[in-house]
């Protein structure tokens, strides 16, 4: 017990000491909990209405006599706070009220912060001189209250629209503006009325089609849009915002083009005077400048311009006539298939075609005329007598002879002309040195015309083409140019330069290279420059050249040409750098491997002719163990390695050629101990490299430059001179005498060659072939220069079944020397009539539900041939399932389902084939079949259900969702209209199929809608589907105002020693939000509880377990929740009350909590 014995004595001196530190406090004692406190008060707040803060805001006092005030001395310029104290138990509390008697009211939209410096004064009742000072700042932040209304800007809209602007874009933005934060700010857009026309996007304030603009139906809109913010409204009685109209102006557009109606007339015969032919009308559905026609015209059909259009005697009535009256000597039939466009005034224009046939009617007018009034054709000089100029041939509608004639201009006879068949040819030979233009006038006329003779004539122009008799010169004597290897591609090798003294073409050269061997070389026709193609190369490629430069004029008939041998000598440059035959090498050296040992032999190609290669170390040659000869490229060592301690080394070596360097290789040693000789073999060093294949490339190299250059130059012989003409032309015996050839062989086939030979040189030598006789009607040609003969115009066996032609070949030398020999042409008769349908084309419609075996048409066609080559055979071409014609007969059924949504149209292709069984001939004829619609398609929608998810506040009227059926039937069987059950909340437009919200939505009322869908068709009888519509309400939080308690303090006393569930105080909360679950709420204790002696019910009183051992007063934060989020919290007060026969007990940290003087008063 002797250690106790000083207890109670140490104990009062403790609390002796205790009291005087209290009594004598200094001020730095006493000071706010913060130096800074965040506190939010609501805009529009009323009188007194108290700050909000998290946290208690005010000062700790340990003397029960000190009494404290509280005062905004800076920071409230407006005077809209006030400061006020309050004790409870050790703390002053500071509370920051509104201010009475203001007029004005916080404004967040103006000021959204207040800075406060709050001072507090300390006084005591024990020490009146006593007079202590703190100080903290105060930050209040003006929480938003919905007390704006939204407001438009601009106040009215107005817009203009064209009427075919698609469904659901965006036709204006509205813009409305709430300065309100949060969601108060967030604004809801509707139309005011309900239209079927338009919708407005809810949030984003964008307008919308959602039926189609008529212009003549509503050319103008008017609508008034409402804006209105998410946000609980301040006052019930608050004015609703401002609407806004939106005038919408319909623009018409170019929707319809024109449409053509033709009423014929009967077959027209020439008349003296103009006729009328047709007469169309033109309607435009448009209305306006759209609807107004702005040219009917002829686009096609009438080359000859016989028709044009006219005004007639109606408002968009018009005429098609004959221009005159047909010219006498259209005697035959015709028919003219036009082609009418007309074009409307709109914007963009749209047109529309129409194809007319017209037909003309013989007439009597038997009246000659030539194809042309004046010809001009152009011959050679060399054509020998003969020659063919031209073909003339006058026109007639009866098949009575014509007589043709040369009237004037051929006073030297140098040209004839077929009486019979107009064919002018060549009598004597041209010179045009001596005359070089003549001036025929040619007469056609009919011997047996009685009375007046009726001819025509035409005027023949012939103009005599020059021919080329000097040859080009060059101008220069060098033979041989040297011409450095790596040259870029296209780098000048050389220029040549020759001339001519013929004038025009004959004089005008252009340039080439003879060389029959590819060379690398090309030569520009025009400046006769020659160019290197590519980067000639001396190593691998041909290091001499010899090159046949040609110069050629452009004579004609045959051009005459010189030419020059070039010798072009390449010369080699330094344009490579050596190339290690082997790279990556790694291998071992013994350490007892003596001075001057050889490690490895480098080895690197320079593939440049006669070049010489060194070796060198990389940095440098200043290895003190080893060395590389430069010249041998052996690498040594030159030390004693088992003294040098060396394990590893890298040596880097390059080679030279002394302007290029090799890539720097590196090569790893490892150097190893005298007793692992065994893996060197009893060797000084052993190497391993990898070989890159330098040396086969250069071996390649070398066989490729030696390929490259072997002596193979092969050229183009010269052209000899000019000779004299010793010579006549021979026809060889193995030509034929006479061919055999179809009737049927097209224009330009060749049927026989007839070329001649001559022995002499030069032009003597060259020869040109004529038809002299036996081609009147100019069915043959035969080429000038070959000799070949060709079908010059169609044969017809029925008309000459047989030719006798004499052919002449005639030298070009002076004097001119020929040959002639006759050549029979057979012509053989083969099936040329192919068998023709009775129409080109024909049309029918058939309705898609026709049975197999419908007959649709018979088709006939007509062959003009006999036997086995009019036995015809009809087929279908068009690779289709749906008909089949009888290929005997030619009726056409139907054969397979119809379906016109997914065929309307078939353009069918029938073929008839006659009988010919070595070259049958057919024609086609095509049968339009229009597929007519009936009512078989139900409509149906892309997906079974659909699923949206819309808020519950939005406004009415919105477009939840665009339901679209797609039914591809035409006319009413096409026609959908949408119809919706399940629910009254929704409407649905019925012909467009949008779904707008028609009642208010309660997500704690309803949060799934189920509704169906409904597409309908207009056919008979109706056909429709469903589809599912699943609407989720998504939830809005509504619950706006927190919970709140009656005081910010609550005071509650309770003694101590009390039974478990004892009352000790009773808080209570009010919510302001409707009644419901949004104004349910529940009580916690938030802080201040730490050793859990307090608890309280969720909605009844709070009730305690006390004791006064452990602790005599407590602070209770109380956190009140509602039940989404909002909260307030209060400090509950508790004080426990001792009974004074129980001495407390004094521990020192309850006396560094500052809570001394409770526990010294009941000492």
């Amino acid at each position: 017990m002797a250690k106790y014995r000083y207890l109670p004595w140490g104990l009062a001196l403790t609390i002796l000491f205790l009291i005087l530190h209290s009594v004598l406090a200094t001020p730095d004692d006493l000071e706010f909990t913060r130096e800074q406190y965040n506190v939010t008060i609501p805009e529009n707040s009323i009188p007194k209405t108290q700050a909000i803060s998290t946290e208690k805001m005010g000062i700790f006092v340990s003397d029960p006599s000190l009494v404290i005030r509280y005062k905004i001395v800076a920071g409230d310029t407006d005077k809209f706070f006030k400061a006020e104290s309050r004790l409870v138990g050790d703390f002053w509390f500071l509370i920051i009220r509104v201010r009475t008697g203001n007029r004005a009211v916080l404004n967040r939209e103006y000021q959204d912060t207040y800075r406060l410096t709050v001072r507090a004064t300390i006084t005591s009742d024990l020490r009146r001189a006593l007079k202590l000072k703190a100080q903290a700042e105060v930050i209040v932040t003006v929480t938003d209250t919905n007390d704006i209304t939204p407001t438009f800007y601009p106040s009215t809209y107005e817009v203009s629209v064209p009427e075919d602007k698609p469904l659901h874009t965006s036709i204006l933005q509205i813009s409305a503006h709430d300065p309100d934060l949060g969601i108060n700010g967030e604004i809801y857009y509707n139309l005011a009325e309900p239209s079927l026309q338009f919708a407005v996007h809810p949030t984003r304030g964008i307008l919308t089609l959602t039926r189609h603009l008529d212009y003549q139906k509503d050319p103008v809109h008017k609508l008034v849009i409402l804006a209105r913010d998410r946000g609980v409204k301040f006052r019930a009685t608050e004015l609703a915002s401002r609407p806004t109209t939106v005038t919408v102006k319909v623009t018409p557009v170019n929707l319809f083009p024109p449409e053509i109606f033709v009423r014929q007339f009967s077959t027209l015969l020439s008349p003296t005077d103009p006729n009328i032919y047709a007469v169309v009308r033109v309607i435009d559905k448009d209305l306006g400048i759209h609807g107004e026609l702005d040219a009917l015209e002829i686009i096609d059909g009438d080359p000859s311009g016989l028709f044009q259009v006219t005004p007639g005697n109606k408002l968009n009535e018009y005429n098609i006539e004959l221009v005159h009256p047909m010219m006498r000597d259209n005697t035959i039939s015709q028919d003219y298939t036009i082609t009418l466009r007309a074009k409307d005034k709109g914007t963009p224009p749209r047109t529309t075609t129409q194809v007319v046939t017209v037909k003309l009617a013989e007439t009597a007018d038997t009246t000659l005329t030539f194809d042309q009034a004046d010809y001009d054709v152009e011959i050679e000089e060399i054509s020998p007598p003969g020659s063919r100029v031209l073909h003339l041939k006058a026109s007639a509608s009866n098949d009575r002879p014509i007589v043709y004639k040369i009237e004037s201009g051929n006073s030297n006879g140098t040209f004839s002309i077929h009486t019979k068949s107009g064919l002018l040819t060549l009598a004597t030979p041209l010179d045009k040195e001596v005359k070089p233009y003549y001036s025929l006038t040619v007469s056609a006329y009919d011997p047996s015309s009685r009375g007046q003779k009726r001819k025509t004539t035409a005027i023949v122009n012939v103009r005599v083409l020059d021919n080329n008799d000097n040859d080009p010169a060059f101008n220069s004597s060098i033979d041989s140019i040297i011409f450095d290897e790596n040259k870029p591609a296209g780098s000048v090798v050389y220029t040549a330069y020759a001339t001519d003294k013929d004038e025009g073409d004959n004089g005008y050269i252009t340039y080439s290279l003879a060389n029959l061997n590819p060379v690398p070389f090309t030569m520009d026709p025009f400046t006769g420059e020659i160019r290197a193609t590519e980067i000639l190369d001396y190593e691998t490629m041909r290091r001499e050249y010899i090159l046949k430069v040609r110069a050629s004029d452009w004579g004609a008939p045959y051009r005459r040409q010189a030419e020059m041998t070039l010798k072009v000598r390449l010369r080699d440059v330094n344009d490579h750098r050596p190339l290690f035959e082997k790279v990556g090498c790694k291998g071992y050296v013994s350490q007892s491997a003596p001075i001057n040992t050889e490690i490895i032999t480098l080895s690197a190609i320079d593939f440049d002719y006669g070049s010489t290669v060194k070796y060198r170390m990389v940095p440098s040659n200043d290895d003190s163990c080893f060395r590389l000869e430069p010249t041998s490229g052996v690498l040594r060592i030159t030390c004693d390695l088992a003294k040098m301690n060396i394990r590893e080394r890298t040596i880097n070596v390059s080679a030279t050629d002394g302007t290029h360097f090799a890539d720097v290789m590196s090569i790893q040693l490892k150097v190893i101990s005298s007793g692992n000789n065994q893996r060197l073999a009893d060797k000084g060093a052993l190497m391993e490299c990898r070989d890159v294949g330098v040396t086969d490339r250069y071996k390649k190299q070398l066989n490729l430059a030696k390929a490259n250059n072997r002596n193979n130059d092969i050229t183009e012989p010269t052209p000899t001179s000019f000779s004299g003409n010793k010579y006549s032309p021979e026809f060889p015996l193995g030509l034929p005498t006479e061919v055999w050839v179809n009737e049927s062989l097209p224009v330009g086939s060749e049927i026989a060659s007839v070329k001649a030979r001559d022995k002499d040189r030069g032009y003597s030598g060259l020869l040109v072939y004529v038809i002299t006789s036996g081609d009147e009607y100019s069915f043959f040609k035969i080429d000038l220069q070959s000799g070949k003969l060709f079908i010059d115009a169609p044969l017809d066996r029925e008309f000459i079944s047989e030719y006798v032609l004499n052919i002449s070949a005639f030298d070009l030398g002076n004097p001119q020397r020929s040959a002639s020999r006759t050549l029979i042409v057979h012509v053989d008769d083969v099936n040329d009539n192919k068998p023709i349908f009775e129409k080109n084309s024909y049309n029918f419609v058939i309705m898609e539900n026709a049975i197999n075996g419908t007959s649709i048409v018979r088709l006939r066609a007509n062959d003009k041939d006999e036997g086995v080559n009019s036995a015809l055979t009809f087929h279908l071409e068009t690779d289709v399932d749906e008909f089949h014609i009888d290929s005997s007969t030619g009726l056409l059924t139907v054969f397979g389902n119809l379906d016109r949504e997914r065929v309307d149209t078939y353009h069918l292709k029938a073929r008839v084939v006659d009988g010919s069984p070595d070259n049958p001939l057919s024609s086609t004829t095509v049968i339009n079949i229009r597929v007519l619609d009936v009512n078989d398609n139900a409509p149906y929608f892309s997906l079974k259900q659909y699923w949206v998810k819309v808020r519950e506040d939005l406004p009415l009227g919105v477009v939840v969702i665009v339901m679209v059926a797609n039914d591809p039937d035409l006319e009413e069987g096409g026609q959908v209209t949408y119809s919706l059950t399940g629910s009254d909340t929704f409407t649905i437009d019925p012909l467009m199929g949008v779904v707008r919200l028609s009642k208010m939505l309660d997500f704690e009322t309803t949060q799934l809608y189920n509704v169906t869908i409904t597409a309908r068709d207009g056919g008979d009888p109706p056909l429709e589907s469903q589809a599912a519509l699943v609407v989720e309400v998504e939830d809005v939080n509504e619950n706006m105002y927190p919970p709140t308690f009656d005081d910010v303090v609550v005071v509650g006393h309770v003694k101590e020693n009390q039974p478990k569930g004892t009352l000790v105080t009773k808080v209570t909360a009010h919510d302001a939000d409707p009644p419901g679950l949004n104004s349910q709420f529940t009580y916690s204790i938030l802080d201040g509880d730490g050793m859990g002696f307090f608890y309280i019910d969720d909605h009844v009183p709070c009730y305690g377990q006390c004791g006064a051992e452990g602790q005599n007063e407590k602070d209770i934060e109380m956190e009140l929740g509602s039940l989404p989020n909002p909260f307030r919290d209060r400090l509950v007060f508790l004080q426990y009350l001792k009974r004074q026969e129980q001495m407390p007990t004094l521990f020192i940290y309850d006396i560094w909590r500052r809570k001394l003087w409770s526990y010294a008063k009941f000492a």
